[in-house]
C-alpha cells in the first residue's frame, strides 16, 4: 500500500480516536453550591517545627482536626488535615504571614473527600484557603471545589466557607 492510501485509510481512524476522549470531557455534570463554617477542634500533632532564621517558622505535617458545617450534608463532618507553613515573625497581633498547604480528609457516616489545600496567611493576619478533593464511598465520582477564609488574626476563630460539587448527570 503507498503511502497516498495509507494516510486516506489511517486519517479517518485517528482522527475518530482523537474525538472520543473530548465526547467524554463533555459529559454533563451536575454543579450543588454550598456555603457554612469550619471550626478548629483539636491539634493532634504539632509536626516538625523549624526556625532557618530569626524571622522564619517553618511546620511540615503538622495534623489538625476541624469540624465542617455547610448546607450541604456531603460536606459536613470532620475534617482532619495535614498541615505545612512557610511563614514569616510579624508584629502582634499578627504574629505570622506566609504561605501554607497540606492534605485534608473530610469525613461522614456517607463517605469521605480527600484532596489538597493551598492557603496564605497575609500582612492583616487573614487566612486564604483553595481546597480541590475527590469523593469516596458515597461520593465516588464526584469532585469537590471549596474556598475558606479567616477574616481574623486569631486562628481559633471560624472560618467561612463557599464551594461546589461537581457530580456526574444521572
Amino acid at each position: 500500500m503507498n503511502t497516498r492510501k495509507y494516510l486516506l485509510f489511517a486519517l479517518p481512524l485517528i482522527i475518530a480516536l482523537l474525538l472520543i476522549p473530548a465526547g467524554q470531557a463533555n459529559a454533563k455534570m451536575v454543579k450543588t453550591y454550598f456555603t457554612g463554617t469550619e471550626v478548629h477542634v483539636e491539634d493532634i500533632s504539632a509536626g516538625v517545627e523549624t526556625f532557618p532564621d530569626k524571622n522564619l517558622y517553618h511546620t511540615r505535617n503538622a495534623v489538625e482536626v476541624l469540624a465542617v458545617q455547610t448546607s450541604d450534608s456531603r460536606v459536613s463532618g470532620e475534617d482532619r488535615a495535614i498541615i505545612n507553613w512557610n511563614f514569616k515573625l510579624v508584629d502582634p497581633p499578627v504574629y505570622v504571614t506566609g504561605r501554607m498547604w497540606g492534605t485534608f480528609t473530610i469525613s461522614n457516616a456517607d463517605g469521605y473527600w480527600e484532596g489538597t489545600w493551598t492557603g496564605v496567611r497575609d500582612k492583616n493576619g487573614f487566612s486564604y484557603f483553595k481546597f480541590e478533593g475527590q469523593g469516596h464511598g458515597d461520593y465516588k465520582g464526584m469532585k469537590l471545589h471549596m474556598r475558606a477564609q479567616r477574616l481574623t488574626p486569631d486562628p481559633t476563630q471560624p472560618e467561612s466557607i463557599s464551594g461546589y460539587i461537581l457530580e456526574p448527570e444521572p
